[in-house]
């Protein structure tokens, strides 16, 4: 009988119907690694908070598609988690820092740490380029399952895009402009300058 609990538990099964042990140490090492992101976003909003600070990634949907004048590939390249500010619609399920901000991305993010346990290859990310940061297009998982892992740097595919004008993270931005950048609508500096 499979435990709905365990998302994994079919593939620990072997046709003798003794686990793999190997596998369970895996899936219970992964587990252990997702609650310490997890524990991790719950002390970083709370320091957060105590600074007025917003602590999550800027989303780049809020820039106007008509300010991007040019979009070209970058290539693949490797890439410093330190330089990933923000994502292309999923601001609301990491913060900065790349923790999990909930329980929803569970099962994707311990089977891609299952995965890097076990030393199989992942793709690279999918990055889009803004000036000097870039944002997720695609990986939010894997960068987070690295940067839970001490990994300074993820190889990503870059798209570069051209845009005219201030950014909506930039400080001479309208500040009403700003407020719909950030995900809360603060108005707070996200990165606490």
């Amino acid at each position: 009988m499979l435990d709905f609990q365990n998302p994994f538990q079919d593939s620990f099964s072997s046709p003798n119907g003794r686990g793999n042990h190997r596998h369970v140490d895996c899936f219970k090492q992964a587990l252990k690694l997702f609650e310490q992101a997890r524990s991790s976003a719950a002390l970083y909003r709370l320091k957060n908070a105590l600074r007025r600070r917003v602590g999550r990634l800027l989303d780049l949907n809020c820039l106007p598609s008509r300010r991007v004048s040019n979009r070209h590939y970058g290539g693949i390249r490797a890439v410093l988690i330190e330089q990933i500010h923000g994502t292309l619609g999923r601001s609301e399920d990491f913060d900065d820092q790349f923790n999990p901000l909930d329980d929803r991305s569970r099962d994707r993010w311990v089977a891609i740490a299952m995965l890097r346990f076990q030393g199989q290859p992942l793709d690279a990310v999918k990055l889009i380029q803004v000036g000097d940061r870039y944002f997720v297009e695609d990986g939010h998982h894997r960068i987070s399952v690295a940067h839970a892992l001490g990994q300074a740097v993820v190889d990503a595919e870059v798209t570069v895009w051209e845009v005219s004008g201030a950014l909506p993270w930039e400080a001479e931005y309208t500040a009403g402009e700003v407020s719909t950048c950030l995900p809360d609508g603060s108005g707070l500096d996200p990165f606490g300058a």
